[in-house]
């Protein structure tokens, strides 16, 4: 078990979480053969297998259809069972893994000779005072194949699962065809990726609670402020019907890493900002954000961003329904749908960074609050000063149907509560702007910036389709 160190670092509206921690090496040994895990056996079978496995360089370890293996206390530490730091198949079998909900956590993984696979088994009722209440991957290799992580709690990050890289090792995570679900934590009430890389395979990332400060769902990138950087990467997978009401990222937050969605949801989910993705520094850009994230052929429909408006001089009234970028954003073949910003502004997109969206949908979103905070029903776009800042591209895309009951219904070029602002840049090809509704630009309202549309229709938008009027080339009144 070895010593951790844990650092919070303030981080925006909240605080980020760095671990670190001395790694152990793995014992270098003969993988053992496989051996069954009778139910009889109970939690002192399956402690001594993991054991007998660890000490002879691994192994294949199964359990019994149907049986609970029940964790009545911590083996070491806080943790329900042995560490793993060898290569361990379990194949649950249908089987279920159970803690007490109380004082230890069911798997620590520790890198670099650490690896666990799972195979068709649950983890429930595990419960850290710090991180992973189901799974703690610290540096080592952990894949789940059709199996369920859920009712887990961790007071810091990673109610289900905490997975990243410390010391020399890199931490790995991968999903397939699994759920990670109704676990709650501090931050990331599913799963937190700190500097490691993490993929989901047709897997379901739902319902998750982050009672502290971000993440409901996953929450991924460097929290140190280093040189790493995490990866995640959303195959056909779902991240869905989750909640961070303390801060940023319902679904996903993205710090300082990569996140690639291929054909995936992130949908339904709530938070103070960036209901549905939060991805960016989320300091307002300063310094340059260095998170990239990739949207392709997925959905970010139906997520709410609850933050209030915020008292003058606190910062902007932004929040961001569907998508908060303070870094670099693409979006192909995306719907930004059905998104919801209660109180503040850009309930569809905030994009504060670098942003270029293709052949995509951003519709049917609402600010839905009262006055000029609650303004940009489509997307707002701001420019904060830092390199790439409010640097917006929309190409052969529609931003239709959305409402404000502020200003800008469809496009908010800049804020008009900070006027003071660096102008910031939108360039709009062969695309459309129509049948939003806002008190005054209905279609697009630009506060001092610099708008260029191409083949691009803006139609149909009440009050008026460009505000001010006549100032926009290629938009009528």
């Amino acid at each position: 078990m070895k010593a951790l160190s844990i650092v919070k670092a303030a981080l925006g509206s909240g605080a980020a979480i760095l671990l670190a921690g001395l790694l152990a090496a793995a014992p270098a040994a003969q993988a053992s053969a496989g051996v069954t895990v009778p139910c009889s056996s109970g939690s002192a079978g399956l402690i001594a297998a993991i054991s007998a496995a660890n000490s002879t360089g691994g192994g294949t370890i199964s359990l019994v259809s149907g049986c609970n293996y029940a964790l009545g206390s911590a083996d070491n530490g806080e943790n329900g069972l042995p560490v793993v730091m060898s290569r361990i198949a379990l194949n649950g079998n249908g089987a279920t893994i159970s803690g007490n909900n109380t004082d230890f956590r069911i798997f620590e993984v520790d890198g670099p000779g650490g690896s666990l696979a799972l195979q068709n088994v649950t983890i429930t009722g595990g419960s850290a005072t710090d991180f992973g209440g189901g799974i703690f991957n610290s540096g080592g290799t952990v894949t789940l194949n059709h199996s369920l992580v859920t009712g887990n709690s961790a007071g810091m990050g990673g109610g289900g699962i905490a997975s990243g890289t410390f010391g020399p090792s890199t931490g790995s995570l991968t999903l397939n065809n699994s759920q990670v679900t109704k676990n709650t934590s501090g931050v990331g009430g599913g799963i937190v990726n700190n500097l490691g890389t993490a993929t989901l395979n047709s897997s379901q990332v739902n319902g998750n609670r982050a009672g502290g400060f971000a993440g409901g769902g996953i929450a991924t990138g460097n929290y140190s402020g280093g040189s790493g950087t995490s990866s995640l990467t959303l195959n056909s997978s779902q991240v869905n019907g989750n909640i961070a009401p303390n801060a940023g990222g319902g679904g996903i937050q993205n710090l300082a890493g990569t996140v690639t969605l291929n054909s995936s949801q992130v949908n339904g989910n709530s938070s103070l900002n960036g209901g549905g993705i939060a991805s960016g520094n989320g300091n307002g850009g300063v310094p340059p954000g260095t998170s990239q994230l990739t949207l392709n052929k997925s959905q970010v429909d139906g997520n709410t961003a609850t933050a209030p408006v915020p008292q003058p001089g606190n910062g902007p009234p932004i929040a961001a329904g569907g998508i908060a970028n303070g870094g670099n954003a693409v979006l192909n073949s995306t719907e930004v749908d059905g998104n919801t910003a209660t109180s503040t502004s850009g309930a569809g997109i905030v994009n504060h960074g670098s942003m270029t969206i293709n052949k995509s949908k951003v519709d049917n979103n609402s600010a839905s609050g009262s006055g000029t905070a609650a303004s940009g029903g489509g997307i707002v776009n701001a420019n904060t000063g830092a390199p790439n800042s409010g640097v917006l591209t929309i190409n052969n895309s529609e931003v239709n149907s959305n409402s404000a009951a502020g200003v800008g219904g469809g496009i908010l070029n800049g804020l008009p509560s900070m006027p003071s602002l660096p102008p910031a840049r939108v360039t709009v090809n062969h695309s459309q702007v129509n049948g939003n509704t806002a008190t005054e630009g209905g279609g697009i309202y630009n506060v001092g910036g610099m708008v260029t549309l191409a083949s691009t229709s803006v139609t149909g938008n009440h009050v008026h389709n460009c505000f001010p009027l006549n100032s926009i080339s290629g938009c009528t009144n």
